[in-house]
């Protein structure tokens, strides 16, 4: 009899319960839901997080490849414009050399066209000399050969005391009557 109570006292237990247990297999379903829903979701985040980890990191290195482009492409300007500056001055200094050495040319000519006229003027001096001696008489030429004398020492003299400046052409009182220059 004790077993038939607890059998119809159990069996209408259990049926006093049955709601309750429903409500909370209800509930349990649903927290099983929402957790599977929540497992799903955090799923979809991470996948999605790590979609954009992997974006994030290509755009990364595609902007470190367009900066080392662009500072490839910067270095290889700058590179160009020091060759071309470089070119371009070694020309100045080869039309400078070509320059200098046409001056240089120039100069030589020059030097030996004051030569020529200084040994020409030597002659001309010579030939006054003669002139003078054939056309003069004695007496004169004396004292022609005494003021000669003279131009020449006073001509040492200013050239010990300015030997930087060119010889000149002078002409004492009585070589204008004798008609020669000394240089």
């Amino acid at each position: 009899m004790a077993n038939s109570m607890v059998a119809a006292g159990g069996g209408g237990g259990v049926a006093l319960f049955n709601d309750a247990h429903s409500f909370m297999r209800n509930v349990s379903d649903e927290v099983d839901a929402v957790k599977r829903f929540i497992a799903a979701e955090d799923e979809k985040r991470r996948v999605e997080i790590e979609d954009l980890r992997r974006d994030q990191e290509q755009e990364r290195f595609e902007r470190r490849d367009a900066l080392n482009s662009l500072r490839y492409e910067f270095e290889e300007f700058v590179r160009r414009k020091i060759d071309k500056v470089l070119e371009e001055v070694t020309e100045m200094k080869r039309m400078s050399r070509r320059d200098d050495s046409q001056q240089q040319q120039q100069i030589n000519h020059l030097i030996a066209d004051f030569d020529r006229l200084k040994e020409n003027l030597f002659a001309v001096q010579s030939s006054w000399g003669k002139l003078v001696n054939n056309c003069v008489s004695p007496a004169l030429q004396e004292t022609v050969k005494q003021a000669e004398l003279e131009a020449q020492e006073q001509q040492k003299v200013q050239q010990a005391a300015a030997p930087s400046s060119p010889p000149t052409m002078t002409r004492s009182r009585s070589e204008t009557r004798g008609g020669r220059f000394t240089a």
